[in-house]
């Protein structure tokens, strides 16, 4: 028992280093909340400051820093014409830097500079107040000191906070100025994750009972896609990494077209919400869906009774993907209209409406594969490879998760760094199979020794059990009843003759003593002692001289009455006085059947059916008065003592 405890007891400290030393992937729940004045999109959860304050938040794929709405500056009259009556809570709560202990102020920055930075290219423009503070991610996720905090006001071109996943250091003004790590390889760092990779899909109100988004750090879960063998490279561009080759779109609905006749290269950014994509391209976008361009919100809007139509009609857009714009293998990523039907609100535009999330690019730096892309697609990225996958989302209700880790290039279980992901256990996985592997063998082995045990017991049971050993060819071998008292006989009768007693001997009465129906052992008399008592001497199956009619005690019995003989049948039968009783032949073992039915009209058993076999057992109270003993097992009636 010390044993085992002591075995569990390394066990449980092995699975505590084994914790330590191999993180494995980090999953991130959604907010469980669809949100947002572009959407809806489901958001994540942050926790900012000292006290923590919960944030919901949507991912970037793009950015290095996490930025929440300002206090009450992101609610004010200073950025909203009329202030939204449940601002705050739309915009997925507001940062107050000013109620907590750990904001360290770094000044008002841009997120981007001469065209470098945060999304540059699409034409963004912000003002952030900068900070460094406690930052933890999800509702019980890691959190770190000192880092990277952006406090944005505007309402656009961020209505909501964004939680960064590059994984480049923050800056502040232009690329290569002095900053501090990213909270993406914070967690590497800190040894939170195995791995500089992240999973991530922005999950689709319309599909099934609205399925949420998901992130995961090293890892990727496969009850969540299609898998398919298409590998990614990533650019040369830091701040346009995630680039793909877009071969072809095409329509498919009450007709089919095809959307983009030249393959481009896109950028995959979950940034923005919209696809953007070369003028010819959005026009035959326009012609597909009936579409028209909202001067003055640049938005595609659609009516009600048009939207209607679009839902109704099934149509389908499908983007083929490749790792270069031709050739290669391929993904197809297929969108349903519903993924392009989203919800604008103030202040994009003056009241609620609908809208296609298209733009028409400047140029092919401005190719982007935004959110909306992202809600059928789920993207997977590793960094320290420089490879990613897109694949095709799957929606199964109630479908389980199946996280799969995806392991450093450095890990030992990353052959040659070369692999694009790997499967690993966790620490507390393996320690548990190393547990249930241990308990599993002395599960084993108890069951063996109980086995053993078992058989061993049967067999000293039985094997050394001593047999009962034949008797010598020159031993008395009793073939037949041993007859107690040589006087009772007929005249006729001799010591060797092999007649029982008469008729007349068996059907006389005559007092029996206990001791002819049963003599043990301790009656044995030697053969002088019986001379001298005038009587002849008889065996009691075991080569034993015992005295007749002596019963237990010594003392000497009632002599009966000589019984006269009787004569033998013909065949061996020996008939009772009475009716003839029938003609069978003797039983080989054991005697006939006992006669202790009240007032049956039956014999009692024939006394001369014993054999050496010794099964004899006749009923007590109707046997015959005969003086037979049996070889091997003492038969007895009831007397005056018991034995």
């Amino acid at each position: 028992m010390f044993s085992v405890i002591k075995i569990c007891t390394v066990l449980a400290l092995a699975a505590s280093s084994l914790s330590e030393d191999a993180p494995g992937p980090l999953v991130i729940p959604a907010s469980q909340y669809f949100e947002g004045n572009d959407g809806p999109w489901s958001t994540f959860d942050v926790r900012v400051g000292t006290p923590e304050q919960y944030i919901r938040v949507l991912v970037s794929t793009a950015s290095p820093q996490t930025m929440v709405p300002w206090g009450e500056d992101a609610c004010s009259s200073a950025v909203f014409g009329t202030v939204p009556p449940d601002c705050a809570v739309s915009r997925g709560n507001l940062f107050k830097a000013n109620d907590s202990s750990t904001w360290v102020d770094a000044g008002l920055y841009g997120i981007n500079s001469n065209g470098v930075g945060l999304e540059a290219n699409l034409g963004y423009d912000a003002r952030v107040q900068f900070g460094l503070e406690h930052l933890g991610i999800g509702l019980n996720g890691p959190g770190f000191e000192n880092q990277t905090v952006g406090g944005i006001a505007a309402p656009q071109p961020f209505y909501l906070g964004i939680f960064g996943l590059n994984g480049q250091p923050v800056n502040f003004t232009s690329l290569g100025n002095h900053s501090t790590p990213s909270f993406f390889s914070t967690l590497k760092d800190q040894k939170k994750i195995p791995s500089l990779s992240w999973s991530y899909t922005a999950g689709a109100k319309y599909r099934l009972k609205e399925v949420y988004g998901q992130l995961i750090f090293s890892g990727y879960d496969t009850s969540r896609f299609k898998e398919n063998s298409v590998s990614f490279s990533m650019a040369e561009d830091l701040t346009r990494d995630l680039v793909v080759g877009l071969q072809s779109i095409s329509y498919s609905g009450s007709s089919s077209a095809t959307l983009l006749s030249s393959p481009i290269n896109a950028y995959i950014d979950s940034t923005d919400p919209n696809i953007w994509l070369p003028e010819e391209a959005c026009h035959a976008f326009e012609k597909a869906f009936g579409l028209t361009l909202d001067a003055k919100s640049g938005l595609y809007l659609v009516n009600d009774t048009h939207r209607n139509s679009l839902l109704d009609s099934k149509a389908e857009v499908s983007f083929r993907l490749s790792d270069g714009k031709s050739g290669g293998e391929t993904v197809t990523i297929v969108l349903p209209y519903a993924a392009f039907d989203l919800t604008a609100e103030a202040p994009l535009v003056e009241k609620s409406s609908h809208y296609f999330p298209l733009k028409r690019a400047n140029n092919s730096g401005q190719y982007t594969l935004g959110r909306t892309f992202l809600q059928e697609a789920y993207l997977s990225v590793d960094y320290e490879r420089k490879v990613f996958n897109v694949s095709a989302c799957v929606w199964n209700q109630g479908a389980k998760e199946n996280i799969v880790a995806i392991t450093s290039k450095d890990s030992p279980d990353s052959i040659g760094g070369s692999s694009s992901s790997g499967t690993k256990l966790s620490g507390g996985t393996l320690a548990g199979v190393i547990v249930g592997a241990v308990l599993g063998g002395l599960l084993l082995i108890a069951a063996i020794t109980v086995l053993i045990l078992r058989k061993r017991r049967k067999w000293i049971g039985t094997g050394f059990a001593v047999a009962a050993r034949k008797s010598r060819e020159d031993s008395p071998v009793f073939k037949a009843p041993v007859f107690n008292d040589v006087s009772h006989r007929g005249s006729g009768s001799t010591p060797g003759s092999s007649v029982p007693f008469s008729a007349d001997e068996i059907s006389g009465s005559r007092p029996r003593s206990t001791a002819e129906y049963a003599r043990p052992a301790s009656a044995a008399v030697s053969d002088s002692a019986a001379a001298a008592a005038g009587s002849t001497v008889e065996l009691d199956g075991k080569d034993t001289a015992v005295r007749p009619n002596t019963e237990i005690d010594g003392h000497q019995i009632h002599q009966p009455e000589p019984l006269p003989a009787v004569a033998e049948s013909p065949k061996g039968v020996f008939e009772l006085p009475g009716s003839k009783v029938e003609e069978r032949p003797p039983s080989a073992v054991g005697s006939s059947p006992p006669n202790d039915r009240e007032g049956a009209n039956h014999s009692p058993p024939s006394p001369i059916t014993s054999t050496f076999d010794g099964n004899w057992t006749g009923a007590r109270d109707s046997r015959a008065d005969s003086l037979l003993v049996s070889p091997e097992r003492h038969s007895y009636r009831p007397g005056d003592r018991p034995f």
